[in-house]
């Protein structure tokens, strides 16, 4: 069985304070290098370009688990 991943978002943005699942092989090998893009539905999308993505990623030396809000990307 494929072991998941719990990570919580925060630091601002449309899904801060969210947690959400992922299966540990769909991360990258290196947890430094984990994160995402996702694309926000509804009255949290951005207004300006509805298609435009939430990036979240973890600090850098922090808790792979906690990814922080990085801004809009288009």
């Amino acid at each position: 069985m494929d072991e998941m991943i719990r990570v919580t978002l925060t630091g601002g943005g449309p899904l801060d304070g969210q947690t959400q699942e992922w299966h540990r092989a769909d991360l990258p090998e290196d947890p430094a290098e984990w994160g995402t893009y996702m694309i926000v539905d509804g009255p949290k999308a951005l207004a300006r370009d509805p298609g435009a993505r939430a990036a979240y990623e973890p600090e850098e030396g922090g808790d792979p688990r906690v990814w922080v809000w990085r801004g809009w990307v288009p």
